[in-house]
């Protein structure tokens, strides 16, 4: 477990329309994108779906999302660092556990020095307080607290997390390295 219960910011008046056409695209490219990253981008989006319907934990239930048949949010159980191993996992990404945390995942995959869609980035400095993937045009999805998977830019979630005492930030490609 992390040891932390870093929260996602507050989502500022960016809201993402999610219609039934990005929905249905988003679940045929989880499963059938050739590109992981891509894949693991769209489970992404797909789970924002179920903003507020899955349940946010550090707890011994963290895990419950990385076990579950892919795409399958409603009700999980995570935090943000097995959110991040959930979804990798299920795309294919054999160096994911469901033991994973935030600074496991720090030390993971190959070191970007900017962000990629399907990406990891990872907030704070080594070992980090908090995960979440890039999922293009400067926007981040995560797993940060009860109302979660919450879609927040890059820029807010680094200016919150550097007002809380956790500047800094890395980019991971959990697929290579």
């Amino acid at each position: 477990m992390s040891g932390n219960a870093a929260l996602d910011p507050p989502l500022e008046g960016l809201a993402l329309e999610y219609s039934a056409w990005k929905g249905w695209r988003y679940k045929v490219y989880g499963r059938f994108h050739p590109v992981r990253r891509k894949r693991m981008a769209a489970y992404a989006r797909q789970s924002l779906r179920y903003a507020g319907k899955m349940r946010y934990t550090e707890g011994p239930t963290r895990s419950e999302l990385f076990h579950r048949k892919p795409g399958n949010f409603a009700t999980a159980a995570a935090d943000c660092s097995q959110y991040v191993s959930a979804l990798a996992h299920w795309c294919g990404v054999k160096k994911v556990t469901d033991e994973d945390w935030t600074g496991s995942l720090y030390s993971k995959g190959k070191v970007l020095t900017k962000p990629v869609p399907g990406c990891v980035v990872i907030f704070g400095v080594a070992p980090g307080v908090h995960a979440a993937y890039m999922v293009g045009k400067g926007m981040t999805i995560g797993f940060g607290d009860q109302a979660a998977p919450s879609y927040v830019s890059l820029s807010g979630m680094l200016d919150y997390f550097a007002r809380h005492g956790h500047p800094g930030h890395a980019f991971r490609d959990l697929t290579r390295g």
